[in-house]
């Protein structure tokens, strides 16, 4: 129906037009978003590789004589001053922003695209700029979720085809920051919505496809790791890739935890600079709304920041490899430039530091700098090997690529996404088997251990829900309704079972059918009950009374 014919048609008419066309709109839609979010993610990513260059030079100035090491301390003070001021304008901007884009899509965020955008851009830059830690995936996810979102917005799209936009968007800014398509469209299926519609596929790969063809085009096609794996590992080596994800996953765990106890303790640094600020009678001032005193600003960001760029500035000059993102390690660990203990040093330093980095809430992601601590561990796993059991060194790009994908698996639990991201970053697609491997078994021993993935922990906590529910083992069992007994003839609200425990199904005359609190018993019924292991006793001694003892 062309336009000309729907003048005049009732909403219901137009509505039902729009609907035999959505899939194709939005897929029209997720070019013209990926175009845009590729071309802004490469000038972010050009943006970023400035301010890496601007660090390495502060580095080598820093380190020839007291005055440059002073002038690079008044720099540093500068940049926190600026994140601090840009994360106080925007407080969406902070950490990786897939949290963010994650509450949103759930409706629990509504942020200001423009803002949080240009937020974004500039605080990851000075952020990594100063040397700390973090990654640009996590903000181009977020900065190209953004896009999408004011793309809905201009067009005034309804809010449930604003969230299908957001989602291009977070593909194309994964696929650009990283020139890996596949998985961008993945993520958003396995990470954002956790279950598979051929909206968000295709609209998504749209998206995410013109997305890396224009960064392509601006930054060019090498892969992110421009190492190769010259030695694939042998299927009769493959019992150590078993191990290697069982490391992994507890590995992957503990990052997990860490994660929340850094937050924690920049949390407490925050709470007590509010609270030291408090008390300068500078920054008190009368409230003419309540009448009493309060002080001026929230300092927390400032405090966080001046924690965090200390550590980088001791890192200036005690271990300036550990700076930054970080990816141009992962060559160096696959082509073995590193022995065994400068390995076990980097492992431990990078670790603290990463992780630190990301506690102070400056804008800046953890995909990267997770991979990065991923090959440290496949290096000193393979290094172990060689030096213990003998197994060959020009094993370790294997290795390294295995702990990569494993490592992200365990911490993100999106194991697939992990294959192919690997995949695509590296350009190789003869390991496919030891990757999926890997990352499985790292997947679950992670899950067993009752580890949250990353980023749901991380927005939970931002929401102020810190932990999940604890986990409870569910039994079920199956008992007869005696004829006679005092539950026959009677609702199943009267039966008294506790809250855990639920009647899931009653079977009477071989016909099985799903009850309600409502549903009257008759003797001879076959129930089967939900319920918790700790509750067994209880309703087993219920079930023993009420159903099984005839009255007289």
């Amino acid at each position: 129906m062309t336009k000309e014919k729907l003048k005049g048609k009732s909403a219901v008419v137009k509505n039902l037009h729009r609907k035999s066309v959505f899939r194709y709109a939005l897929i029209g839609q997720g070019i013209i978003i990926g175009v845009t979010t590729g071309l802004i993610i490469a000038l972010f990513r050009w943006l970023l590789i400035f301010a890496d260059g601007c660090r390495n030079r502060l580095v080598a100035y820093a380190n020839t004589g007291v005055g440059p090491a002073l002038i690079a301390a008044l720099v540093m003070l500068l940049l926190g001053l600026v994140i601090g001021w840009i994360l106080r304008k925007e407080p969406e901007s902070t950490g990786s922003g897939i949290p963010q884009v994650e509450a949103e899509l759930l409706g629990k965020k509504d942020m200001n695209w423009l803002s949080v955008m240009v937020s974004k851009i500039l605080g990851c830059a000075l952020s990594i700029g100063g040397g700390l830690a973090l990654g640009r995936e996590g903000p181009s996810i977020q900065i190209g979720a953004m896009v999408g979102k004011g793309f809905a917005r201009t067009n005034k799209r309804v809010l449930t085809e604003e969230r299908y936009l957001m989602s291009c968007g977070a593909g194309a800014g994964l696929s650009a920051a990283f020139g890996a398509p596949l998985a961008g469209t993945i993520f958003c299926l396995e990470e954002l919505y956790r279950n598979f519609s051929s909206e968000v596929l295709l609209s998504t790969m749209a998206a995410a496809a013109s997305s890396d063809f224009v960064a392509a085009y601006i930054i060019g096609m090498e892969t992110v790791f421009g190492f190769r794996i010259e030695y694939r590992l042998p299927l009769k080596y493959y019992w150590f890739a078993m191990i290697l994800g069982v490391v992994l996953g507890l590995f992957g765990s503990l990052y997990n935890r860490t994660i929340d106890r850094m937050q924690d303790f920049f949390d407490r640094v925050g709470t007590a600079a509010n609270a030291l600020a408090k008390k300068w009678p500078g920054r008190r001032r009368l409230n003419p709304k309540t009448g009493k005193m309060d002080y001026k600003g929230n300092i927390a960001p400032f405090a966080k920041l001046a924690v965090g760029l200390t550590m980088a500035y001791i890192c200036f000059f005690a271990y300036p490899i550990t700076l930054g993102s970080g990816n141009g390690l992962v060559n160096r660990i696959a082509e073995g430039d590193f022995a065994l203990k400068a390995l076990l040093i980097l492992l431990a330093v990078k670790f603290v530091f990463s992780t630190a980095s990301f506690g102070t809430t400056a804008p800046g992601g953890i995909f990267l700098p997770l991979l990065v601590l991923g090959a440290v561990t496949g290096g000193v796993y393979s290094r172990l090997l060689e030096n213990l059991l003998g197994i060959d060194g020009k094993y370790i790009a294997a290795f390294v690529v295995l702990a990569m994908a494993g490592y992200f698996a365990a911490i993100v639990h999106a194991p697939v996404t992990g294959v192919v991201l690997i995949t695509e970053m590296t350009g190789d697609f003869r390991s496919l088997l030891g990757l999926v491997m890997v990352s499985l078994i790292a997947f679950v021993i992670s899950e067993r251990l009752g580890t949250e993935p990353i980023y749901t922990q991380l927005m939970n906590r931002s929401s102020g829900k810190r932990y999940n529910v604890p986990k409870q083992r569910k039994s079920i069992i199956d008992d007869i309704v005696y004829p006679g007994s005092i539950m026959d003839g009677k609702r199943i609200m009267d039966m008294g079972l506790p809250l855990g425990a639920l009647i899931v199904s009653v079977i009477r005359e071989e016909q099985e059918f799903i009850p309600d609190g409502h549903t009257i018993l008759r003797g001879g019924d076959v129930i089967e009950v939900l319920l918790r292991e700790e509750d067994l006793a209880e309703v087993e001694h219920i079930i023993e009374e009420e159903c099984k003892k005839v009255r007289l």
